[in-house]
This record gives C-alpha cells, sequence and structure tokens, in this order.
C-alpha cells in the first residue's frame, strides 16, 4: 500500500507539473483536463493513506518493564 500512495503521490506532482505547460502551449481546456487528473491522483493518494493500517506495537528493550507488560496484553487481547 505505501509503494501505491507514493506512486499516485509522484503521478499527481508530474500531472501538476506538466499542467503549466500544457496551458501555456494548449489553452485552458486541456489544463483543465490534466489538473483533473492530478485532483483524481491526488485524490487516490490521501484515500490509500486512510486505509492504511497502523502497525503492531512490539515490545522494546528501550521501553520500561511496564509499557513493555502493557503491550503485552494488549496484543495477546487482540
Amino acid at each position: 500500500m505505501k509503494i501505491l500512495q507514493i506512486l499516485f503521490c509522484i503521478l499527481s506532482c508530474l500531472c501538476v507539473a506538466a499542467a503549466v505547460f500544457v496551458g501555456v502551449f494548449c489553452g485552458w481546456e486541456w489544463f483543465a483536463l490534466v489538473a483533473a487528473f492530478a485532483i483524481v491522483f491526488a485524490g487516490a493518494m490521501f484515500l490509500i493513506k486512510r486505509k492504511r493500517t497502523p502497525p503492531r506495537r512490539t515490545t522494546d528493550f528501550m521501553n520500561s518493564p511496564e509499557e513493555n507488560e502493557r503491550i503485552s496484553r494488549e496484543n495477546n487481547d487482540e
């Protein structure tokens, strides 16, 4: 999912950059078309970002013993 998010971000940025040149050389109709694609790719990027689930917390030697115990209990409850 992270790869799709990065891909849609790059495509959105490329469409925005291309929209400037297309608008200058081809007219506002083509500019609107390329800008619409940029909006679609940006929307897809944000939708994928919302669907990503947070990673499961694991115990760590940097945590206090109490915090590790709480994380272990949370993971066992699932």
